[in-house]
């Protein structure tokens, strides 16, 4: 009766990490042309946009808000759910809005763009 129960444990457990559902959870949400909401992932870095003239502006939840005249991006540090903890650098999305009745603009390509490490 256990063996059974055991048999019966692994087979729904092989079925939930092969739904759909788990396959959703495991993809990458920071991948860059990821979107959320109006904000789509960019391979830009904080740093980058520090120095191309970007101010920050203040805070969307846990993320910085920056602004260049109309241009806003938000960084904010993802978590690591692997190891309870948050990864070592941004990710920076870009605010690209989507008009009823209009397809989204096309997302960056290129590496993804990781701050510097802190200098020692």
């Amino acid at each position: 009766m256990k063996m059974r129960c055991a048999t019966l444990a692994l087979a729904a457990l092989s079925l939930l990490a092969a739904s759909p559902l788990a396959a959703a959870e495991s993809k990458d949400i920071y991948a860059p042309g990821t979107r959320s909401g109006p904000f789509v992932v960019t391979p830009r870095s904080l740093g980058e946009l520090a120095r191309d003239g970007y101010e920050i502006r203040g805070n969307l939840g846990t993320a910085l808000v920056l602004q260049k005249a109309a241009s806003i991006f938000t960084c904010a540090i993802p978590p690591d759910p692997e190891h309870m903890s948050y990864r070592p650098y941004f990710v920076c999305s870009e605010l690209r809005e989507v008009m009823p009745g209009k397809a989204p603009a096309p997302a960056p390509t290129g590496p993804r763009l990781k701050m510097d490490e802190p200098h020692r």
